[in-house]
């Protein structure tokens, strides 16, 4: 949980770290994942408290060192961290932009997170509520978990264009192919490893595409998602879309959460 805070006039951000409790669902999740071959869905261990505190700060002197654009840790006490601001929500950002600026936003982000994977890092849930925009530079936030404890890098890399690709196309209902297009464009230059585990994990969710196509609106985004990514990795470029295992009668993927 995370409150905006005032220190001498300047908007930060009080980040508190709840005791971790989801070990039955993440459990499930995680046999799901192996059962299947879907490596990259695995979910990291969800701690809480000061561990969780711990791994956050670890993680954000990890990407500051990459030249990632990530907040400044200002204070901290046993479960909390003071934050800087990076900007605006990027969710918000792309929820206000018309086409065109939809289009100019995740061109941005694709770029920041190649030239991140780029410099060998990783962030584990980049989705748009996990992201900011100061009009200038994406930035990147909440790092409690950590995915190296579950994988390698190439697939923690393509459980970020996982989560990336899962946010953002419900934004592209209706235009798929200029997702996929900007997603090619991008990804050009990705390691042949994350590409290779990208198709493969898509590949594999061709048939719970199909199924969720009637699945609702948060379902329809899924589907077209796992379509466009499998379709850039097709090509050679690399995405990944998310697996959800609890899609209930209302349509709703509340297993994503998990994630986060």
């Amino acid at each position: 949980m995370a409150e905006p805070i005032l220190i001498e006039g300047q908007r930060a951000w009080l980040k508190h770290y709840g005791e971790g409790s989801r070990a039955l669902a993440l459990g499930l999740l995680n046999f799901v994942a192996r059962r299947f071959q879907l490596d990259a869905l695995r979910p990291p261990p969800h701690r809480g408290g000061a561990q969780a505190r711990e791994i956050e700060a670890r993680r954000l002197d990890e990407l500051k060192a990459q030249g990632i654009h990530v907040p400044d840790v200002i204070g901290q006490g046993r479960a909390a961290l003071v934050l800087e601001h990076t900007g605006a929500s990027f969710n918000t950002c792309l929820r206000q932009a018309d086409a065109a600026g939809c289009d100019r936003l995740v061109a941005a982000a694709i770029d920041a997170i190649a030239q991140a994977h780029r410099r060998g890092a990783y962030f584990g849930q980049p989705l748009p509520r996990n992201m900011t925009w100061d009009g200038q530079r994406v930035g990147f936030i909440d790092f409690e978990e950590d995915p190296l404890e579950v994988m390698d890098l190439g697939q923690a890399q393509a459980r970020d264009w996982l989560m990336f690709g899962y946010g953002v196309a419900k934004y592209y209902e209706e235009r798929p192919q200029v997702l996929e297009a900007l997603l090619a464009e991008a990804m050009e230059g990705a390691e042949r490893p994350v590409v290779a585990h990208a198709h493969e994990v898509t590949g594999r969710l061709q048939r719970l595409a199909r199924l969720l196509l009637r699945a609702g609106k948060s379902g329809r985004a899924l589907a077209h998602a796992i379509v466009v990514l499998h379709a850039a990795t097709t090509f050679g470029f690399v995405a990944l879309l998310v697996l959800s295992v609890d899609w209930l009668a209302d349509g709703e993927l509340d297993l994503l959460d998990l994630f986060t």
